[in-house]
């Protein structure tokens, strides 16, 4: 699915489009020309509610009955035990409207999310 990205994926600010690819339940992919990153629906792993502020709502189109999924970058490693998850910046996205937005959660509402967290963590 063709999305289009409304606010910047940290660090590739360039990048105005990509194709989501869902692989499973617990991970997608979103790819470009130059960027493929392995995503997770972090709710599947571990208790993950946050609130989308209203400017990136705005950004994403967001009405009601739209399809919203929330998603955390994995930095895959060989074993899979030992690949990183960032909490700490979702990808969010509007299915419905095929919009894409990348938030920076406040470290002082969020705590508990980190940048770097193992997802051993996570595994059972």
């Amino acid at each position: 699915m063709y999305l289009k990205v409304t606010s910047p994926i940290f660090g590739f600010e360039a990048i105005k489009s990509v194709d989501f690819v869902k692989i499973d339940d617990y991970f997608s992919r979103i790819e470009s020309e130059n960027i493929s990153f392995t995503l997770l629906n972090p709710s599947l792993v571990r208790l993950y509610e946050i609130e989308i502020p209203d400017a990136h709502r705005t950004l994403l189109e967001i009405e009601e009955g739209d399809e919203i999924g929330v998603y955390s970058i994995v930095i895959l490693q060989n074993p899979i035990e030992n690949s990183l998850v960032n909490f700490a910046a979702p990808i969010v996205i509007n299915h419905s409207k095929k919009r894409l937005v990348q938030l920076a959660l406040d470290e002082r509402s969020y705590p508990e999310f980190g940048l770097s967290e193992p997802i051993s963590n996570y595994l059972e």
